[in-house]
């Protein structure tokens, strides 16, 4: 009986409005709940609903009939009745098995002729993210309009996916909290888009509506610890925003036990989740900023800039164009927090980058201080016993001791005992170029890696070296050797044993050589 009223009702409103209306036209929309009470607005809550309408037709041509502001809607029929009570059934949703017509929308082509006709829609869903407002225009205007917005959309998804399998990427390595916090926010919030602008049913045939929210529940928490380690908040550093985030957390977690528990306030809880969310990234980058935090600052850019949008996005019911929807505006403001955090990421790792260079800088510095002779330059023993845990398989080990160094010291002081030391070094160092090493081992000890066919040539340079330490005015000044080959033993340490050894040995052969020089002399 109501609805045989409701319909007189409209058709006598057809008859008496002037029909110089814009072509289609739907006229006198009402809605009722499932107990038949007329309703002002469909409760988010989500429910079963019947909306009527008239639809007035001046020109035959193919139409679309669609929802404006929202595509989160589970299950809807169209039944479009002539004035010949010949009706039209049309079904679809993101739960219902029917295909549509048009990419990321809900719309469907219908051909109708002149004429006045009755347009009632079932809706069911567990809940609405907007309004769900039907509007009927020619299939032409219909593409013009959401041609650009469809692109625009999976150009966003596509952004969101890079981004998430950018970071995903290097989450996956140890060491990268931050990253992988940040890969499961983008996770949850591309999965809800996907999810209610119906690229998983019309792509994958997934038809599961509770992906149009729970992800958004779990990708909130993996937010506030994406904010903890970027901004370095934790119970030792920022302590007081380190306990805030425990109780954002168990806040979240209790928006996800009363989604569970009541699945109409599913999306509601989303909201809420965001706006807790929103909050506390604000008093973090508020906070922190004060206190000169420069990825604070950039962060705090970002989430304001998203505040802005995303506050939009969570609070509109309804919108004037008929080409967006509130998901897509949604996605809007999700991708280009997402762009920007991603800025704001990159610019902390380019930091920690230039930190850990620099750091890699000064401990080489100090690696090399620590291996290097500070009176000649060369290395030292200790770079000597590191090269030596290297040994090639065909090296020669000479160890060197100069003679009178302690005569020069006695009779012309240290300083000069120190430039013959620099001297020797320093033209031992040129005259070996790249066939021998040189290392100070201390005192007037010295050593030289070589390969074993370069031993010969190398201790034909020590002679030349000698000359030209003659010249300098370091007469008699001459130097004994203990060469040993890798061969002749099988640890470093007995190498070295062994060079050591026969250099004491030439030493004392060259000391008895010279005393019976000069007794052959005297």
């Amino acid at each position: 009986m109501q609805r045989f009223l409701f319909w007189m009702l409209m058709a006598s409103w057809v008859v008496l409005m002037p029909q110089a209306s814009a072509d289609p036209t739907l006229l006198g929309t009402t809605c009722m709940n499932s107990k038949g009470v007329v309703i002002a607005s469909i409760p988010l809550q989500g429910g079963k609903f019947v909306c009527q309408s008239v639809l007035t037709i001046t020109q035959a041509n193919q139409y679309v009939i669609d929802f404006k502001n929202t595509s989160t809607i589970a299950h809807y029929q169209h039944e479009i009745t002539d004035s010949n009570q010949q009706t039209k059934i049309i079904q679809g949703g993101l739960s219902s098995q029917a295909k549509d017509s048009f990419l990321l929308r809900h719309g469907h082509i219908v051909h109708l002729v002149p004429g006045t006709y009755r347009l009632v829609t079932w809706l069911q869903s567990p809940y609405y993210l907007a309004q769900p407002e039907l509007f009927v225009t020619d299939l032409a205007s219909y593409q013009q309009q959401t041609n650009f917005t469809t692109a625009v959309s999976l150009l966003l998804l596509g952004v969101l996916l890079g981004i998430f399998t950018y970071y995903f990427a290097i989450g996956a390595t140890p060491g990268h909290p931050t990253e992988r916090m940040y890969a499961l926010f983008i996770l949850g919030n591309l999965i809800f888009q996907s999810a209610a602008l119906g690229v998983f049913k019309q792509l994958f045939e997934w038809h599961w509506f509770y992906l149009t929210s729970l992800p958004i529940l779990f990708s909130n928490l993996a937010y506030i610890s994406f904010v903890c380690h970027l901004l370095g908040i934790n119970q030792f550093h920022h302590p007081k925003l380190y306990h805030l985030s425990l109780l954002v957390r168990l806040a979240l977690v209790a928006l996800i036990v009363i989604a569970m528990i009541s699945p109409n306030w599913m999306l509601e809880m989303d909201r809420y989740g965001v706006a807790i969310f929103l909050v506390f990234g604000l008093i973090c980058g508020l906070s922190l900023s004060l206190q000169k935090h420069r990825v604070a600052q950039l962060y705090l850019i970002a989430v304001a800039v998203f505040g802005v949008l995303g506050g939009l996005s969570i609070t509109a019911q309804r919108l004037s164009s008929d080409a967006w929807t509130i998901e897509q505006l949604g996605l809007v403001a999700v991708a280009v927090e997402a762009i920007m955090l991603s800025l704001v990421v990159a610019y902390q790792i380019n930091r920690l980058h230039h930190e850990k260079e620099h750091m890699l800088g000064e401990l080489q510095s100090t690696r090399s201080l620590a291996m290097t002779d500070r009176l000649t330059g060369v290395p030292n023993r200790h770079a000597l016993e590191n090269q030596m845990l290297q040994f090639p398989e065909h090296g020669c080990l000479m160890f060197l001791d100069i003679d009178n160094l302690k005569h020069v010291n006695d009779h012309f002081g240290h300083e000069a005992g120190d430039h013959l030391l620099k001297s020797f070094a320093q033209i031992l160092l040129k005259k070996l170029d790249t066939s021998g090493q040189l290392y100070r081992l201390g005192g007037d000890e010295f050593a030289v890696i070589c390969h074993e066919d370069d031993i010969e040539w190398c201790q034909h340079q020590l002679e030349y070296t000698h000359l030209e330490i003659a010249k300098e005015g370091f007469i008699g000044v001459g130097a004994s050797v203990g060469v040993v080959f890798s061969h002749e033993a099988d640890s470093t340490e007995e190498l070295m044993r062994i060079a050591d050894k026969r250099m004491y040995a030439n030493k004392r052969t060259r000391k008895n050589r010279k005393e019976m020089m000069q007794v052959l002399a005297n």
